[in-house]
């Protein structure tokens, strides 16, 4: 997110469309129960033991991980 600077004095409504453009950001991310969607890139998930691995899927739908 990429936010405009702050006003040299407090300004109520530079803080109006501050809180504004940070709850639409908040908005947008992903929350539980949703889908999400990597592509193109990879999705990288980390186990409980804290190792990290690389998740792919072939075009034949195979599913590998890979450790980071």
């Amino acid at each position: 997110m990429k936010l405009p600077r702050p006003a040299p004095a407090y300004d109520i409504r530079d803080q109006a469309e501050h809180r504004s453009a940070t709850e639409r950001a908040i908005d947008a991310t992903h929350k539980r129960g949703n889908d999400v969607e990597v592509s193109p890139g990879r999705l990288i998930i980390k186990s409980p033991n804290g190792n990290r691995w690389s998740i792919t899927v072939s075009n034949a739908g195979a599913v590998s991980a890979t450790a980071l």
